[in-house]
């Protein structure tokens, strides 16, 4: 009787171990990932501003070296770990253009706190003139890849800013426009691919021809939008290993970039990024924030589909206290709420989204040094 009653205490026993470890096993395999977490939209994240332009003045009286400054003393208040400087895509007949040299030995002195990029105020100038006709001759062609090799070898990280179509905001603000196909264009996404390295690319998208919204000037803005995608899509397809980097994502000024064409276009060119702009904009509904400073589930669904191809583009402009007029003191203002804004956005993310659209993708898509 003694025996059965231990033989079944020691069933039991058994049956007791192999309940436990069946229910570590399925707590180990079967356990729901629980949702990352999420800061404080307070609390500061570290990231990189792929887009900042330094406007240190032009023609007798430049301080860039002021502008450049102007940029240093917020990074650390505000999370920002490094910078990208670049030019202004400026027009043709612009007096007088300036590209990287106005400002790169001068960022150069911070180490790697700053790259920049070139042919704002070379190479976008060529493109806007030849853009009224159709081909490009041997001379030209010639020049425009000298200047783009000269950009490269003074260690641009990229070509930038370059624009197809760009929206004239304020008085002294260009309106430019050529068609995103342009052979010189396709040229310079030929250059980019060769030598791996980024074209910042402003392009206003107009999907179907619109009116122009009362609150644009016209002039220098058209009364009428005429549709420009098709020929985005065809310098996207043109070269797979070009990368180009869309800015301005989320602050749409046209309300014609909405999610479901980031997505589409996302889904269709492998090579084509984004950079996120936390700017105030006409067309709010594309903004990816919502008034209380969340991100908007359509939004979220879509960086983290694609959370290898988003970067964080401030359009901020830093401005020499010197400097009294211009487009560029008109927006530096503008940068501190766009800073705020990308700290409030950045917080509002799970923890490794974040880390990957405010820093990891910058550091890998612009080769940037730690």
């Amino acid at each position: 009787m003694e025996n059965k009653a231990k033989r079944f205490r020691d069933r039991s026993c058994y049956r007791i171990v192999w309940t436990v470890l069946l229910c570590v096993f399925s707590l180990i395999v079967f356990q729901v990932p629980q949702p990352l977490a999420q800061r404080s939209p307070g609390e500061r994240v570290q990231w990189i501003d792929v887009h900042a332009h330094p406007a240190g003045g032009r023609g007798a009286y430049t301080d860039y070296a002021s502008a450049v400054k102007a940029a240093v003393s917020v990074m650390e208040e505000s999370g920002i770990a490094k910078m990208v400087l670049m030019p202004p895509p400026q027009p043709p007949g612009t007096p007088p253009p300036f590209d990287f040299e106005s400002f790169a030995a001068i960022a150069k002195l911070y180490g790697s706190r700053f790259a920049f990029l070139g042919g704002g105020g070379s190479l976008n100038p060529m493109i806007q003139q030849a853009g009224r006709h159709a081909a490009i001759d041997d001379p030209l062609r010639k020049r425009f890849e000298e200047r783009a090799a000269e950009i490269l070898q003074a260690g641009a990280v990229g070509f930038g800013e370059i624009t197809a179509h760009h929206l004239s905001l304020l008085s002294g603000h260009p309106y430019e426009s050529v068609p995103a196909d342009h052979p010189l264009l396709l040229l310079l996404a030929n250059i980019a691919a060769r030598h791996e390295v980024v074209i910042d690319f402003h392009f206003d998208p107009v999907v179907e021809e619109m009116k122009a919204p009362d609150w644009l000037a016209s002039p220098p803005n058209p009364t009428v939008f005429h549709a420009n995608l098709a020929a985005f899509e065809r310098l996207l397809e043109h070269n797979r290993r070009a990368k180009i980097v869309w800015a301005h994502a989320g602050s749409d000024q046209l309300g014609q970039w909405n999610v479901p064409l980031s997505r589409k276009l996302l889904e269709k060119h492998p090579n084509l990024y984004m950079s996120l702009r936390m700017a105030p904009a006409r067309a709010p509904q594309n903004h990816p924030l919502t008034p209380d400073g969340q991100v908007k589930a359509e939004w979220l669904q879509l960086l983290s589909d694609f959370s290898d191809r988003f970067v964080i583009g401030g359009d901020q402009f830093f401005a020499a206290a010197g400097i009294k007029q211009g487009p560029g003191t008109n927006f530096a203002p503008r940068a501190r709420g766009i800073r705020q804004r990308t700290n409030t956005f950045l917080a509002a993310l799970p923890e490794s989204l974040a880390r990957k659209i405010g820093y990891d993708n910058a550091m890998r898509l612009y080769k940037l040094k730690e």
